[in-house]
């Protein structure tokens, strides 16, 4: 399993429009293999968003990103939902099987 953590941080007055356009993006990911698992605001920071999505394996993921990001879908939101982002950072990360001791 292929996780990516995924947190933006927007420009000022930003934050309600991302969210529209990203509740849009939503109704989407899985048709095109993403799946969304949960996301988060920082109580401390409300310029920030945190969200989680996962793909079977990196193959998956490769595949489920080229076809995301080239669908209508997605052509007919991204230039009103990048510009409300001001920084980004993805951390893409292995599930680590964990031997329990015995």
């Amino acid at each position: 399993m292929i996780q990516e953590l995924r947190i933006y941080r927007f420009h000022p007055g930003q934050k309600k429009t991302f969210m529209k356009e990203f509740r849009k993006a939503r109704l989407f990911m899985k048709k095109y293999g993403v799946t969304f698992v949960a996301a988060w605001e920082n109580p401390d920071r409300d310029d920030e968003f945190i969200w989680m999505r996962s793909f079977a394996d990196a193959k998956a993921r490769e595949k489920a990103i080229e076809a995301y990001y080239g669908s209508p879908e997605w052509l007919k939101i991204v230039g009103r939902i990048r510009p409300t982002i001001r920084r980004r950072e993805v951390r893409v990360m292995k599930e680590l099987k964990v031997p329990a001791r015995g």
